[in-house]
């Protein structure tokens, strides 16, 4: 009498389903876009506070900036927390894109917030045209440095073993 032997495989492919992953904002890049929701919005709220300020025009440059800032930090928030950036590295050169982003947004900020500091010099109510200023030049300093981590990530180097300097 002869035994036959049958071995069954079965293999998976990649869940389609989303997920929620709380450990995205533990990250430094999850990090990284709360600091920028938080900074985008605090420099909306220091123009927008302003009397007047819908007349003035370096103001609108500077809301594009600012707003379009905050939307984007909270679009990429919501897909590194789906971990749909993951999936879409394949399909789109994501690490790419934020690069390219968060250098153009460094700029953007720079020459908005320059905008708003030299309408400030002659407008009567500067503070909060000074906020915003102050405020502007460090979210361009925040997207600077992200541009950077964004950078070694896209090398494939670790943000984290960087050698940091004594």
């Amino acid at each position: 009498m002869a035994t036959v032997t049958t071995t069954t495989t079965t293999t998976s492919g990649p869940s389609l389903g989303i997920s929620i992953d709380r450990g995205y904002v533990n990250t430094l890049f999850g990090r990284f876009n709360i600091l920028m929701l938080a900074i985008n919005a605090i420099c909306f709220i220091c123009v927008a506070a302003q009397p007047w300020s819908a007349y003035i025009p370096p103001q609108g440059w500077f809301y594009f900036v600012c707003v379009t800032g905050f939307w984007s930090a909270l679009i990429e928030l919501f897909l590194g927390l789906c971990r749909i950036q993951d999936r879409m590295v394949r399909v789109v050169p994501w690490k790419l894109g934020l690069l390219i982003f968060c250098g153009l947004w460094s700029f953007f900020y720079l020459t908005a917030a320059s905008a708003v500091t030299h309408y400030a010099v002659n407008y009567s109510n500067k503070d909060g045209w000074y906020a915003g200023t102050v405020f502007g030049f460090i979210a361009t300093i925040i997207y600077g440095i992200v541009a950077y981590y964004r950078l070694l990530d896209w090398k494939g180097v670790s943000p984290v073993s960087v050698n940091q300097p004594a």
